[in-house]
């Protein structure tokens, strides 16, 4: 089967399993149930715990000053090595204008307090470009895997032939101008971000982004309501992302968790700030030099939680791989080349945890499943 075909058929594989009667999480809050149905309850050694108290947080850098050259260098050093050390870093002065991102935020907000009913009316399950798009649950690849507390929104902002507007919300009224806007600012600051990492490890400013021909840009926006039993449930399993870039929008409200050293961090958000974080593709394309962190999404009993996450999402007939010029003698390639379509629909299509699916790309694990 070409995978082209192999994509198609995961996604209407996965779209009949969600058509099981499976109630959203929202619908479980409204009914105030006292306990977590047994579907949600993670195995004991599979508990978030409480992160430890170290004095280690998230990098802040600053992006203001990027057209002099001695503050492009602080940038791009900056950057480099968040994206080594943590795989994740927030940015202030990145060009968006806050009053956008309030409006982002409202609108969404205003979207996710609609009756759910008329929430599946406006922009119902389906397959979509490259996965399922719409409101519902995502990820519930098997029958018998443990469900994460969250309900999502999920649609493409660009390219043009990639959107489905008719499936987007129709309320509030300014939803789609607002997120049009966004989306065109966040397309700018990702390839803003692109050239640094690029820089980052010796490559020309444009390398990244040039490899990736027109990206697609993905929106998820992710509701987690209060739970009665957070310390059993995942709000979003531990995964790495399987894009080359992640956008992260929260609302200010304490969820998001990072590993560091096997050790989970959560991130407090700095006001008008974004979150930014390098997907598995992007740690391929670096040969492993930046790292897709480990990351997880928990819950709380009293405070809905919305994040707004947007994925830079190569085309599906390019071949990612390692960039040739980060590979000599003492640098051997570690990852073997796949098409971003084959690796999509891996990613999407399996229950794996953590860094499996890139993981399984490195080399020496490739040569050990061929014996």
């Amino acid at each position: 089967m070409d995978p082209t075909s192999a994509s198609r058929e995961a996604l209407l594989n996965q779209l009949e399993r969600l058509q099981k009667p499976i109630d959203l999480v929202q619908t479980l809050h409204e009914r105030q149930v006292k306990e977590v149905p047994a579907r949600y309850i993670l195995p004991s050694d599979q508990r978030p715990s409480r992160p430890l108290q170290v004095q280690q947080s998230l990098p802040v850098i600053d992006l203001a000053g990027l057209e002099h050259i001695d503050q492009r260098y602080k940038i791009v050093s900056q950057i480099a090595q968040a994206s080594k050390e943590w795989g994740f870093f927030q940015i202030i002065n990145h060009g968006i204008p806050l009053s956008l991102l309030e409006s982002v935020k409202g609108v969404s907000q205003e979207f996710l307090e609609l009756p759910l009913e008329e929430k599946r009316k406006q922009c119902p399950m389906r397959p979509g470009t490259l996965m399922l798009e719409g409101y519902g649950r995502f990820f519930d690849i098997s029958d018998d895997m443990v469900l994460d507390w969250v309900d999502a929104l999920v649609h493409y902002i660009s390219p043009e032939w990639a959107k489905a507007v008719e499936h987007w919300p129709k309320i509030p009224s300014t939803y789609r101008e607002t997120y049009e806007n966004y989306g065109e600012e966040v397309m700018r600051l990702m390839q803003k971000l692109l050239g640094l990492l690029s820089e980052g490890l010796g490559l020309e400013t444009n390398y990244i982004y040039t490899l990736i021909k027109e990206s697609l840009l993905q929106l998820r926006i992710n509701y987690y309501p209060p739970c009665p039993q957070p310390d059993l449930v995942n709000g979003l399993r531990p995964h790495s992302d399987g894009d080359l870039l992640t956008v992260l929008l929260d609302d200010g409200v304490d969820g998001l968790q990072v590993e560091k050293d096997d050790q989970w961090f959560t991130v407090t958000s700095v006001p008008g700030s974004l979150i930014v974080n390098i997907g598995d593709l992007l740690q391929l394309v670096s040969n492993g030099i930046y790292t897709s962190a480990q990351h997880r999404a928990v819950v709380n009993t009293i405070q809905d939680r919305m994040s707004i996450v947007m994925f830079l999402i190569p085309q599906r007939d390019v071949m990612m791989g390692v960039a040739s010029e980060l590979i000599d003698e003492a640098h051997p390639r570690l990852y073997r080349t796949i098409k971003a379509e084959e690796y999509g629909t891996v990613y999407m299509s399996q229950d794996f945890q953590g860094k499996c699916p890139v993981n399984a790309l490195l080399i020496d694990q490739v040569k050990q499943v061929d014996v």
